[in-house]
């Protein structure tokens, strides 16, 4: 295998957060604070990795990145000092954000994603305060300033059997807040705090994207504007012949580096602290013979995908989501997913 390249490039700010939702995988990360210091030693190995002007992504993640604003600023002013050509992302809960961080990420191009499950109903079931509220009205102040400085953001929603039903509902938020210009579905994954709830049947998460692209017609309609999905956005993508089979997990690639804020890397966001997908750390760069080991086995467990007659437009499923279920049976509702999309693109 050749040297890898680092076009994925995650930091994990730190794995403190001030929510506690029901189904969080990073809810066991390292909760220290990731130094200034590791944080710019992880974007040099990247830039390291890569041929000069090759663009790649810095996304700034945790826990909740806001909570270690100033080592995610020393690395934006980095990015931005050295030209380099990083695209720069952020998710974040929205509780934190103020008039001033929202400025300076919107000045920096820093994109905003933030995690919202539904309507305050549903979403205070799933996302939750520390002292165990509901956690909607924090975010909506968030993403308050947000509108207010006309800065626009896309939404993760996550997906499980509590909530799948009333999926619609998300796309109906999107347009109530203002600021939305994306929405996009992660289904449960089965890491972390995830263990303890259940994802949607293949039936109901069929039904529930349904409804989600027939909500979204009937309110751009009505707003005058739309809002993408993520998924429609994708199989679009997936359309022309220069797209890679899964070209969307980096790691099966081998071009992720997944860090923790002690410096450790590994190769999937989702199996951060996991021992089997560790890759290196940022002082001694990344372990060839271990990221060609992980790759493989990625490769081999997705096999299923590779059979599917769906797969040239659904680039495949996500290993994470997989091997956390344990079975290709929990598997079928990202399938349904993919599938409603497909037929939304092509008619067939």
């Amino acid at each position: 295998m050749p040297t890898p390249k680092i076009k994925n490039l995650v930091l994990s700010l730190t794995g403190q957060c001030n929510f506690a939702c029901r189904y969080c995988y990073a809810a066991e990360h390292n909760t220290q604070k990731m130094s200034e210091e590791t944080a710019l030693a992880a974007v040099r190995l990247a830039v390291g990795s890569l041929p000069q002007g090759e663009k790649f992504i810095i996304q700034f993640s945790g826990g909740e990145p806001l909570l270690n604003f100033a080592t995610l600023q020393a690395v934006v002013d980095y990015v931005q000092a050295e030209q380099l050509p990083a695209i720069l992302q952020i998710q974040t809960n929205a509780s934190l954000l103020t008039d001033e961080i929202a400025k300076y990420l919107f000045k920096n191009k820093v994109a905003i994603g933030i995690s919202l499950d539904g309507k305050p109903n549903i979403n205070d079931k799933l996302r939750l305060t520390k002292e165990g509220k509901g956690a909607t009205g924090l975010i909506l102040q968030g993403l308050e300033v947000l509108r207010r400085n006309n800065i626009g953001c896309g939404l993760t929603c996550v997906v499980t059997a509590e909530n799948v039903e009333e999926l619609a509902g998300i796309v109906e938020m999107g347009y109530f807040v203002g600021c939305v210009r994306k929405i996009g579905f992660d289904l449960l994954r089965g890491q972390g705090r995830g263990r303890g709830l259940t994802p949607p049947t293949e039936a109901q998460m069929h039904k529930a994207m349904e409804e989600v692209y027939a909500r979204g017609e009937l309110l751009a309609r009505m707003a005058g504007y739309k809002i993408q999905i993520s998924q429609l956005e994708r199989a679009k993508f997936l359309c022309k012949e220069s797209c890679r089979q899964f070209g969307h997990c980096y790691a099966m690639n081998g071009e992720a580096a997944f860090v923790d804020a002690s410096g450790k890397i590994y190769a999937c966001s989702s199996l951060l602290g996991d021992a089997n997908f560790y890759i290196g750390n940022v002082q001694d760069g990344l372990d060839i013979a271990l990221v060609e080991k992980i790759s493989r086995k990625i490769s081999e467990s997705m096999h299923f995908c590779k059979e599917c007659a769906d797969f040239k437009l659904c680039g495949g499923g996500c290993f994470a989501r997989w091997y956390g279920s344990g079975e290709c049976v929990a598997y079928k509702s990202e399938c349904a997913m993919k599938r409603v999309t497909i037929k939304k693109l092509t008619g067939n």
